[in-house]
């Protein structure tokens, strides 16, 4: 038993009786809180509380490069040879981090390790948190309340029904594929997409996606397919990702129909489907080490993100705790869960009643003001981001949140006033200086804009999205019409990193216009126009080099196609 499970063991908080009575269960409960469509939990790392990604996908825990930096953790190299797959490339230069002191609730656990590198994973989290940590007990998936318990029950418990919370509500027993090579398995299993047996992996990191083979299997086509964009992981490439609409998929006993899913071109050696976080949300699971089996009940609404209507009967759903049943803090994390299922109108009560009972809890009005804000109640999304910031003046993604609506305003300055607020606190290393930059590049502030990429781009070198950070950096400069030269070097850079991109060619079209090149424009547009033919900023940029050309008719020509599109 490794020091990480014997830590955990030490400090299990209570037992309590599993659907059998006489199986005892001792259980540590680790407190999440949904941020979009991120399971967000907290980690204490040397005394420092840092938010996660909870990633059942990830084999092993993880922290940014630039969370590393910013915790002044010194790194290690690994053996020669290892690797970190992700859903689609290698993880770049990956390195190991040995923590003197990680804390889990009331649990300390000494010299943990963790891998170090991949991309970032969203604004706030500094990493995930893998199956090195959640896998070291059973495990217990209740987020829509907002909780993950880490569970070690009896020796009486071989035979129980682990779903001890379930009552009356049905319950679906699904057995798990052995992974012998693993010390951590992924929680995978045989699901039926249309009928045909693929393999899932069920992972909080992710949303359910389907590999294209897959698709295919289930007698999907090509043509069936929309919605052409890209996904990533942890690794150093892109996937195309599409979304395609499936009949039926079935799994212990649940069959849910009329779904639309999202599909992709990924290659993963052992499994064909990602059972994503919205799998979690819409259900409550346990994952039994020993027994190699998952319990699981439905929570009711959309059981897939993307599906066109509700597939499963609510009546098969447990009863929902009322409201002055649950405590703030229950009441908070319920409603973040609601808010990422886009049930808005339900997480405006939970989050209304915890504001009502915690009123100086500053997190808890941000969460309001994010319901107010999908409701169209932008005026009380305001008072809360202002309350919550009053509170808590250093509550960084509030400031963020409230200057990117300040930004829809006619006057620029108080949005520009909390980006400067936020400019001065955040840590150099911050993945929100991305945002920031982003922020700036609304306002067309170009010289702060290029400020805030090129403190995100020298902390973020391997990021899979460093060719858009250097392409928007090119854009800031050339909206300036300041530091040419470096504005070309960003879009040769850019270009270096991802040549198909039509956007990164028309901005490099346009800094040769700038530079009085013409003939380069021309070209550079010609290869924009040739990825994205309905381009009509290209057009005009290929316009303007035309007419300095001396083409005046191709010119009209390119003026007249840009002002039809």
């Amino acid at each position: 038993m490794n020091a990480f499970r014997v830590a955990v063991c030490a400090a299990l908080l209570s037992c309590a009786a599993a659907a059998q009575a006489h199986c005892k269960i001792q259980v540590m409960e680790l407190p999440v809180r949904m941020e979009g469509s991120r399971a967000i939990a907290v980690l204490g790392i040397n005394g420092t509380q840092i938010p996660m990604v909870v990633d059942s996908g990830a084999f092993f825990s993880v922290l940014t490069r630039a969370s590393a930096e910013q915790l002044g953790l010194r790194l290690e190299h690994l053996p020669d040879g290892f690797r970190v797959e992700g859903l689609a490339g290698n993880m770049v230069s990956p390195r190991k981090t040995t923590v003197k002191s990680v804390q889990l609730q009331d649990a300390a656990i000494p010299r943990v390790e963790f891998l170090v590198g991949g991309n970032d994973s969203g604004l706030g989290a500094m990493g995930l948190i893998g199956r090195n940590i959640l896998g070291v007990l059973d495990t217990e998936y209740d987020l829509a309340h907002g909780m993950i318990r880490l569970i070690k029950p009896g020796d009486e418990c071989g035979k129980s029904n682990m779903a001890y919370w379930a009552g009356d509500t049905p319950v679906s027993e699904v057995e798990l594929l052995s992974s012998p090579s693993e010390a951590r398995p992924a929680i995978r299993a045989n699901v039926q997409l249309n009928g045909q047996e693929v393999i899932a992996m069920f992972d909080t990191g992710a949303t359910t996606l389907v590999s294209l083979d897959a698709a295919h299997k289930a007698g999907l086509k090509d043509a069936n397919l929309r919605d052409n964009s890209v996904v990533y992981g942890v690794g150093e490439g892109r996937a195309k990702w599409w979304t395609g609409d499936f009949d039926r998929v079935a799994l212990g006993g649940e069959t849910v129909i009329h779904n639309r899913l999202g599909v992709s071109d990924f290659d993963a050696r052992d499994f064909d489907m990602l059972m994503g976080i919205d799998f979690f949300l819409s259900h409550r699971v346990y994952v039994s080490l020993d027994r190699s089996r998952m319990f699981f009940t439905y929570n009711g609404g959309p059981v897939f993100a993307r599906n066109v209507e509700a597939p499963a009967d609510p009546a098969s759903a447990p009863a929902s705790q009322p409201v002055d049943a649950l405590s703030a803090a229950d009441l908070y994390r319920r409603g973040t869960a609601s808010l990422a299922r886009k049930d808005d109108a339900s997480a405006l009560v939970d989050l209304d009643r915890a504001c009502a009972l915690e009123p100086g809890n500053a997190r808890f009005h941000l969460a309001r003001a994010e319901a107010n804000a999908k409701l169209k109640n932008r005026a009380r999304s305001m008072a809360d981001l202002d309350t919550a910031l009053a509170l808590d003046p250093k509550l960084d993604d509030a400031r963020l949140i409230r200057a990117l609506s300040r930004a829809r305003d006619a006057d620029p300055a108080p949005a520009l006033q909390d980006l400067g607020v936020l400019d001065d606190s955040l840590p150099a290393q911050s993945n929100m200086r991305r945002a920031l930059a982003e922020a700036y590049d609304g306002l067309h502030a170009s010289v702060p804009s290029v400020k805030q990429w090129t403190l995100w781009i020298d902390h973020h070198r391997d990021d899979v999205r460093l060719p858009a950070a250097y392409n928007s950096r090119c854009w800031a400069r050339v909206e300036a019409n300041i530091e040419l030269d470096k504005a070309m070097a960003d879009c040769d850079e850019a270009i270096d990193g991802e040549s198909d991109d039509a956007s990164f060619r028309d901005s490099r079209g346009w800094v040769q216009l700038r530079l009085s090149q013409p003939a380069k424009a021309r070209v550079d547009f010609d290869r924009a126009l040739k990825l994205k033919p309905t381009s009509a900023f290209s057009l005009y940029g290929r316009a303007l080099a035309r007419m300095k050309l001396g083409e005046t008719a191709a010119a009209e020509a390119d003026f007249a196609a840009a002002r039809k599109v």
